[in-house]
Parts: C-alpha cells; structure tokens; sequence
C-alpha cells in the first residue's frame, strides 16, 4: 500500500496523493473554504474530520454554523454506549474548542434537557459569539423560559423556536433589537404571551406563528402589531374534534404588510385593520365542516385583505362561505390574480367572487381531486350574471384538475364563453387522464364557443410517473442551489467548488 505523498509545501494547502495515487484535492483548499465546507453538515460530523489527517485536524474548530442534535445518538437512555451526560459534554467540548469570533447559526435539537442552566449557558455562548441565527427545538420538553440574553442580542436577526417558550418583556421594554424573522410556536396564547412583544421589536420583517388551542382554553386575544412587519404566516390548529372551541380573536394591525398566509380550522375570529400595502394574501380552511363553529371568521379576514393585488383561496373557504347562505364576499378592487380551489361544496360562490373583483387579469381554477364536484354546483353557469371582469379584463384563465366529469366542463365552457379579452386557457387534467380520455377532452373543448375567437387553448396531462419525476427534479434543483449559495460566499469559492 503507497503512503500518502505531499505535494505541496505550502502550511496551509497540503495536498497529498492517496492510496489510489489520486491527489486529495480537497486538502488543499484554503482554510476558509474548508470551514465553509464543514459548516453544512451537523457538528457531530464536522468534528469526526478530525481524524482524517493532521490537516483536518482543528479545521472544525472555525466552523460558523454550530448545529447539534442528539436525535441520531440518543434514544431512550442510550444508543451505542453514548448517553445524554455524553452528548451534553460533547456540546460542551464544542462551545469550549471552537473559537470563530462571530457565529453564523447555532441549532439546538434536544428531548434530554436536564439542566436549564446548562441550556441557558449554551445560548449565551452563541449569543457572546455574535451569532446571527438561533433555533432551538426542545420537542416535547415543557415550556420554559427563553433566556435572556437572547432578548438583548444585537446581533441576532433569525429566531426559529420550534418548541414552548414562555415569553416576557425585558423591564427595559427592548426585545430583539435587530431580530427580522421570528418563528414561534404558542399554545394557551393569552397566558404566555404579552401582548405588545412584537410592537417592541423594532426591525421585526417576517413573523411565523403555529398556534395550538384545546377545549379547555378560555378565550383569549392574540394580538399582532407591528410597524414594520412584512410577511405574517399564521397557522391556527384546534387540538380537539369532539366540540367547538371557545371564542378566540386573532387581531392584526400592521401597516406595512406585504404577504399574509392564514391556515386555520374556523377556530377563530379576525380583527384585521386595513393593510394598504398587502400585495399578496392566502387563507387556508381545513375543517371548515363543523356545523357548531361560527361562519362569520371567514368573511371578516377576508374584509381585512381588499387591498390585495393577489389572492389564494382553499376550498374549505369557499364552502365556509357558502354554508352562510348569504353569499357575501368584500369587494376586492385591486386585485388581479385570483387563485380559486374548488372541493364539494363551495363551488356556487364563483360569480359572487368573480363580481367583486372588477379589475381581475388572471383567474386559477383548481378543481380538487378529493371531492367529486356535482352538477348541483354548476348550475348556476346558466343563469347566472357574467361579472365584468371576464368580460373586459381576464386575459389568462389556468384550469387544474379537470375530468371528464359534466360539471368540470360547465365550468370550463362558462369561463371560455364570457371571457372576451381571453389570451390563453391552459387546462392540465388529472393524473388520471391520458389516452383516448384525453382526445375526448380536448375534442370537446375545441368545439366550445369562445368569447375571444383569438384565444388560444393549451390541454395537457401530467401523468404520475411525470408528476413524480417533477417532484424528484425540483427537490434536486432545490438542493443544488442550497449548495451553491452556501459556497458562493467569496468569490473564488464558487470556482473552486464546481470545478474540482
């Protein structure tokens, strides 16, 4: 067996040829490069580089992001002879050896927390280092304290606590003083959390709420005020399916909102002050069958987002608002892309919706593949009033789902006959649509009248195995440019790496 052969001189860029006479190419990095590569992976494994060679040796000592979790080496009491005192000392050891004068990310992943000292410790190593990142994700452990010197760090811009915390204001009123984007998880909101915290974060841009509520909790007011705030993504989970909830308020005020995201189960009310920059808004409904549960949450969120340019409504919102019986939907003036998806029910709120949105340029009709959409639901498309924005604005119509089925052509028939401006009408099938089906289908829809003579229809089909394909190629492209974003730092690195 040949011994490894230096072939380079240089203190810092060793190369040596391996065993197989191949140079090791990645040894002769410089330092930083090697740091950033060991930055990727979880600390556990930069530090097992270790043993490579002497040049390996202390290289994760400067590694940026500090990433532990004792998923993969404890389990129960122990897994492989290591124990949770080991892997408290090995994040110890870590904190101790490593010496970066700022820190880019630190990730604490922990179901063994038995010490909050020591936890408090850890986090304010990372906060003493400059760090910029934080999350921490305790699981199952019960709510505790956030430390404090995460409150008054000022150099901490993320904070993802994927775990219970309860939270307070420091008596000096600053909380997170250069925080930007907050992810928190919340349960029994009224008792944990104050209610002016995110009106005193004063660079606060992106806020990510889950929020859990059970029978038991009285009502409460979970308010979201902030001045600067830019994205707000809301989700509402009701833990319990056997009864109603009790009466809770979400209340937002915030002036400078550009993109706001809502899923929940109709287990709350809204009180939505106007929001004159809001460009993009989707609500999500999941059980929105529940007969004890208030219908009114719907249509007072969606009073709230009238200034929205875009607009993405689940099917669950539709049948909500169809159950009231009333129809009523706000005017939306501004808005010019509507995405609609269609369930069961729902489906005899698109002319109320299409008529209050006058200035509608493209309209997405999802037909979801749960529910089979009967003709009940449809026949409104012959009686009913044809809204002014087909007839003077939509010139981009997407239709996803469809089948063979009689109501989905209706529909499609409707749009195309009163859609006068129409451009294009790109109708993409189920899955399950393919071969002579499929000819059917588009036979039918090139004989259909158009309102637009000029307007050009695409049919396509995406089959599982291409719908599968898809997936795996844009989880792949996804992964990539994780990757080279996180080489692309200096720029001889990008080079390096994808040339090597």
């Amino acid at each position: 067996m040949n011994s490894p052969e230096m072939v380079s001189t240089s203190p810092k860029t060793q190369c040596r040829r391996v065993d197989n006479g191949s140079e090791d190419r990645i040894s002769c990095l410089p330092d930083s490069i090697l740091c950033q590569i060991l930055s990727v992976p979880p600390t556990k494994d930069a530090v097992a580089t270790s043993i490579l060679s002497p040049r390996w040796k202390h290289a994760w000592t400067s590694v940026r992001n500090l990433c532990f979790d004792d998923e993969l080496s404890v389990m129960g009491d122990e897994v492989s002879g290591i124990t949770v005192a080991a892997f408290e000392k090995f994040v110890h050891s870590v904190l101790a050896r490593t010496h970066p004068s700022s820190v880019e990310k630190f990730s604490l992943r922990c179901s063994y927390l038995r010490s909050l000292g020591m936890f408090d410790y850890w986090v304010s190593s990372a906060i003493s280092r400059n760090v910029r990142e934080i999350e921490i994700d305790l699981r199952d452990h019960e709510r505790i304290p956030l430390p404090a010197s995460i409150y008054r760090s000022i150099t901490l811009e993320v904070l993802r606590l994927r775990s219970y915390f309860a939270l307070t204001i420091p008596p000096d009123g600053v909380c997170f003083p250069r925080l930007k984007t907050f992810h928190l998880m919340l349960q029994q909101p009224t008792n944990h959390l104050p209610h002016n915290l995110f009106s005193r974060c004063p660079c606060l841009q992106h806020l990510s709420l889950t929020v859990y509520f059970t029978a038991a909790n009285p009502a409460s007011n979970l308010i979201i005020s902030s001045a600067t705030l830019k994205t707000f993504v809301l989700e509402v989970m009701y833990c319990s399916h056997s009864s109603a909830p009790n009466q809770h308020t979400v209340t937002i005020v915030a002036p400078n909102l550009e993109f706001l995201d809502i899923t929940d189960d109709l287990a709350v009310s809204y009180a939505v002050h106007q929001l004159p920059s809001l460009h993009k808004a989707v609500y999500y409904v999941m059980f929105s069958e529940w007969p004890p549960i208030d219908r009114r949450p719907p249509v007072q969120l969606l009073a709230g987002m009238t200034k929205t340019k875009c607009l993405t409504l689940s099917a669950g919102v539709l049948h909500a608002l169809n159950r009231r019986g009333d129809n009523i939907f706000p005017q939306f003036s501004a808005l010019t892309y509507l995405h609609v998806t269609v369930g069961q029910f729902g489906c005899t709120m698109l002319p109320t919706i299409l008529g209050c949105s006058p200035n509608l340029h493209t309209f997405v009709l999802h037909l979801s593949d749960w529910y089979v959409l009967n003709d009940e639901q449809t026949r409104w498309t012959d009686t009913a009033t044809v809204p002014s924005c087909l007839s003077d604005h939509v010139n981009i119509i997407e239709i996803n789902g469809l089948g063979k089925e009689n109501s989905h052509m209706r529909l499609a028939e409707y749009l195309l006959n009163h859609s006068r401006v129409l451009l294009t009408m790109t109708v993409r099938c189920k899955p399950s649509v393919d071969g002579k089906t499929l000819e059917n289908l588009h036979h039918r829809l090139m004989g259909l009248h158009r309102g637009c003579a000029s307007a050009f229809i695409h049919l396509t089909s995406i089959r599982p195995l291409q719908l599968l394909t898809l997936i795996l190629l844009f989880s792949i492209i996804r992964y990539a440019l994780y990757h080279i974003r996180m080489f692309a730092t200096e720029p001889d690195t990008l080079r390096i790496h994808l040339f090597m």
